[in-house]
C-alpha cells in the first residue's frame, strides 16, 4: 500500500527595494560565489536574522526581561552554546546567591 505525501510549498515571496550599490555588490559575490543572485539574498538573510535573533535575545537577556532558556530559545540555540555566545559577547550570567541557594533548596527536595 502507498500513501501520498503532499508537500506544502513553505516559502514566501518578499520584495524589496535596494540601493544600486547593493545590488550590483549582490550580483558581484553571487557571481564569485558560482550561485544565483536569489540564493545569494537567501544566505545572506538568513545568516542576518540568525545574528539578529542572538543579538536580540542577549539584549533581553542583559536587561533582565527574560531568563537564560529563554534567550536560548529566542536565539534558536541551546543553553550551552547560549553560554558560549553570551561568554563571547560579555554577557554576565544574570544568576544570584539567592537563585543558587533556591536551586539548592530546590535539590534537597528532591
Amino acid at each position: 500500500m502507498f500513501t501520498l505525501i503532499s508537500i506544502v510549498n513553505m516559502t514566501d515571496v518578499v520584495a524589496a527595494r535596494i540601493p544600486k550599490d547593493d545590488a550590483r555588490d549582490i550580483e558581484l559575490f553571487a557571481r564569485e560565489e558560482s550561485v544565483d543572485k536569489s540564493s545569494f539574498v537567501k544566505r545572506l538573510l538568513r545568516k542576518s536574522l540568525e545574528e539578529y535573533k542572538v543579538e536580540r535575545a542577549l539584549k533581553l537577556y542583559k536587561e533582565g526581561a527574560i531568563s537564560l532558556g529563554k534567550a536560548a530559545e529566542l536565539a534558536g540555540k541551546n543553553i550551552w552554546t547560549m553560554l558560549d555566545i553570551m561568554k563571547k559577547h560579555h554577557v554576565e550570567l544574570n544568576y544570584t546567591i539567592e537563585d543558587l541557594e533556591e536551586d539548592i533548596q530546590t535539590i534537597h527536595k528532591l
